[in-house]
C-alpha cells in the first residue's frame, strides 16, 4: 500500500491493481473567486496520475473537493479509461446528476456499508454533519482513514467513527480553518480557530490511534482583496509539527509527489515545510477582484432566486415561520453593497427586494449578492469565502436564519405543511450559529 500526495485534499492510494484518487482539484479558483491553491498541478502530471487511477472518490460538493472544471477537462480520459467514481448516497442529487450527465460510471456509497474495489481493497463511507463525508479505506493489512474536512471536534464524535470502522493505521485530516472568521478586526477568533484545528487532530489521534497522521486539505489561501486578511492566523505545516513534536504518532508532512507507505522518510518533513513556506509566503500576491453588477441584473437574479425558493417551499409555511418561530427565522435582512452604495432589504416569505435606508446586517460587493441569488449554494459559498463583513452585531446570524434557506433545501429540508424539519440537522445548524454569535459578542466587548 502506498499513499502519494497530489494537492490540497487529493491523494492517490494504491494497492495491487487499485488506484484510488481523492478530491481532485488541481487548478483555478474556488468559492466565487475566494480561494486559490498554493500551487497548481501541471497537466502532464495529471495525465501521468490518471494513468494509474481506477477509482475517484469525491468527499462532498464543495468546489475544493468536487471540481467541475476537473471533470470537464479530463472527462474524456476518465471515460476512456473506465475510471469509476464514488460519491455518498444522499438525497441531494446535484453532484450525481452532473457526473451521470457527463457519461461517467458513478457508484453512490451507502453510509456505513463496505464496498469492495478489488485487489483486497474495500471502502466505507461515513456521513458527517450537513454534507461532508469521510472514507475508511482498507488496503490489505492497512487501514487508512480520510477525514478531509469532517468536523470531528470531540472525543464522543471520534468514538462514533471508531465504533463504525475501528482504529486506523494512517489518518488524513484537515489542519487549518477554511471559512469566514468574524471580520478584519477579529484576529482572536482566527487564532482560536487555528488552535481548534490542532486540538481536533489531537482528539482524533487519541481515539483513533493512528501510527501516522498526514495533515492535508488546507493547502490553500484566501485570495481575494476582500478576504486575504483571513490568512493572518492560518496554520502552516510547521505549526502542526511544533504542536505534535512529542506525539505518540509519526507526523508525515507531504508536498506534491511525496509517497509514503506509513513511515516518514528522513528529511521529508523538513523539505515539505520549506516547500510550503515558500508558497504560503507568495499567497498574498495577485489578489482577485469583483466587478460591479447593475441594478437590473441584480433584480433579475433575485427573481430567479425567489422562484427557486417558492418552488421548493410553501409560502404560507414560510410566512407562518416568520411570524411565529421562536428562533426568528426568515426575517427580513438588509445587505449594503459598498461598491454601489445601495442597501437592499430582502424578505424571503414575501419575495421582495427593496431599496432601504434601514441599518444593514451585512456589507458585501454587488457581485457577491448577485452570486448568492444566482446559485442555490450561494450563501454557503459566501460563508466560506468570507468576502463580506457584518454591519452590526448579530448580522451574520440573522442572515443565516433567513437567506440561507436554499442550504436547507439542498439537504432535503423544506418549509411545508407541518414544518417537518430534521431535528438533528437543525440542531447542528443552530449550534453553529450560537458559536458564531459567541465569537462576535466577544469581539464587541
Amino acid at each position: 500500500m502506498q499513499i502519494e500526495f497530489v494537492n490540497h485534499a487529493s491523494v492517490l492510494m494504491t494497492h495491487g491493481q487499485v488506484g484510488l484518487l481523492s478530491d481532485p482539484w488541481y487548478s483555478g479558483p474556488a468559492f466565487h473567486k475566494g480561494w486559490r491553491l498554493l500551487v497548481e498541478t501541471p497537466e502532464d502530471r495529471i495525465e501521468d496520475l490518471l494513468a494509474r487511477v481506477t477509482h475517484i472518490w469525491i468527499s462532498h460538493e464543495h468546489p475544493d473537493h468536487f471540481s467541475i472544471g476537473f471533470f470537464k477537462r479530463w472527462g474524456d480520459v476518465i471515460r476512456q479509461r473506465g475510471i469509476k467514481l464514488l460519491f455518498q448516497d444522499i438525497d441531494d442529487q446535484r453532484v450525481a446528476k452532473f457526473l451521470r450527465a457527463q457519461g461517467m460510471d458513478l457508484t453512490e456509497l451507502t453510509f456505513g456499508k463496505a464496498h469492495d474495489l478489488g485487489s483486497g481493497v474495500s471502502v466505507t463511507c461515513l456521513k458527517d454533519e450537513f454534507y461532508d463525508s469521510a472514507l475508511s479505506v482498507r488496503m490489505g493489512d492497512s487501514h487508512v482513514l480520510n477525514l478531509n474536512d469532517c468536523a470531528v471536534r470531540t472525543a464522543e464524535r471520534a468514538r462514533e467513527i471508531r465504533d463504525a470502522v475501528g482504529t486506523c493505521d494512517i489518518l488524513l485530516t484537515q489542519f487549518s480553518y477554511a471559512a469566514w472568521k468574524g471580520g478584519r478586526e477579529n484576529r482572536d477568533w482566527r487564532e482560536d480557530a487555528a488552535q481548534e484545528k490542532l486540538n481536533n487532530i489531537r482528539i482524533q489521534a487519541e481515539v483513533l490511534e493512528p501510527k501516522t497522521v498526514i495533515p492535508f486539505a488546507s493547502f490553500v489561501s484566501f485570495a481575494h482583496q476582500r478576504n486575504a486578511y483571513l490568512n493572518d492566523a492560518a496554520n502552516r505545516p510547521e505549526d502542526v509539527i511544533e504542536a505534535f513534536q512529542d506525539a505518540p504518532f509519526a507526523l508525515c508532512v507531504m508536498q506534491p509527489g511525496d509517497v509514503t507507505g506509513g513511515t516518514v522518510p528522513p528529511g521529508q518533513n523538513a523539505a515539505a515545510v520549506a516547500f510550503w513556506a515558500d508558497h504560503f509566503d507568495r499567497a498574498g500576491r495577485d489578489l482577485m477582484t469583483y466587478d460591479s453588477v447593475e441594478e437590473a441584473t441584480l433584480r433579475a437574479s433575485f427573481a430567479t432566486w425567489r422562484d427557486r425558493v417558492f418552488t421548493n417551499n410553501s409560502r404560507p409555511a414560510m410566512r407562518l415561520a416568520q411570524a411565529l418561530s421562536p428562533i426568528r427565522v426568515l426575517q427580513p435582512v438588509v445587505v449594503h453593497l459598498d461598491d454601489t452604495g445601495q442597501s437592499w432589504r430582502i424578505d424571503p416569505p414575501r419575495g421582495t427586494l427593496t431599496k432601504t435606508d434601514d441599518p444593514a446586517d451585512l456589507i458585501m460587493h454587488s457581485e457577491s449578492l448577485n452570486f448568492l441569488f444566482s446559485n442555490s449554494f450561494g450563501f454557503d459559498t459566501l460563508g466560506v469565502n468570507g468576502t463580506f463583513e457584518e454591519a452590526r452585531s448579530g448580522g451574520f446570524s440573522r442572515a443565516a436564519r433567513s437567506i440561507s434557506i436554499e442550504n436547507l433545501n439542498n439537504l432535503g429540508i423544506r418549509f411545508g405543511p407541518g414544518l417537518f424539519l430534521n431535528p438533528k440537522i437543525i440542531g447542528i445548524f443552530l449550534e453553529r450559529l450560537r458559536g458564531v454569535s459567541a465569537k462576535m459578542k466577544r469581539r464587541d466587548t
